[in-house]
């Protein structure tokens, strides 16, 4: 088969254009192609770690929520404990607790006196100096009723339970009795 010169030209040119082409497809790939996916490449893995971090952060966000009843629980009692310890010395309320508790149990207060405060770190000490008399079982339930008040923290300091030589079933009751508040 032979070709004419036109034709072997055209076929030259043809193969020229082709060869060039196939520089410029290569070229492209590897200086401009290949940056490109190298920086997909580093975006790629850029994402997965952030999307790690990200499931890290969510597995700790479970785990609060799985710890929810108990945080709940504990904010809970943080405010019945603050509501049963005042920010101020509220007398009146310690006294109201006390005669209430001394009018459950049929004790009958003599005298009642504040004592000096203790200063604590976080708290107060207020303690009250308390003269009773009254029956041995209704004071047992007194002692309950203090210790136990749901409104308020009190306790039992020093206590001393006489015998009344003139009314043996009725004693006299001579005890220190501390609430307490928040210093704030």
């Amino acid at each position: 088969m032979h070709l004419t010169e036109k034709q072997r030209t055209g076929l030259i040119l043809t193969l020229f254009i082709g060869i060039v082409g196939l520089i410029v497809v290569v070229y492209f790939h590897f200086m401009i192609g290949r940056g490109m996916i190298n920086n997909y490449a580093r975006q790629t893995e850029d994402a997965r770690k952030e999307i790690s971090d990200l499931r890290m952060q969510l597995k700790s966000i479970e785990e609060l929520m799985l710890q929810k009843e108990e945080i709940e629980a504990q904010a809970e009692m943080i405010r019945r404990v603050t509501r049963r310890l005042p920010s101020s010395p509220d007398a009146p309320g310690f006294l109201g607790a006390l005669v209430t508790s001394l009018g459950t149990t049929g004790i009958f207060q003599e005298e009642v006196r504040p004592d000096r405060t203790i200063p604590r770190v976080l708290y107060t000490e207020i303690p009250y100096r308390v003269k009773a008399h009254g029956y041995y079982h209704a004071f047992g339930q007194f002692l309950t009723l203090i210790e136990q008040n749901p409104d308020r923290f009190m306790r039992i300091k020093k206590l001393k339970l006489s015998n009344n030589p003139d009314r043996p079933s009725v004693h006299p009751i001579d005890m220190e009795i501390a609430t307490f508040m928040f210093n704030r």
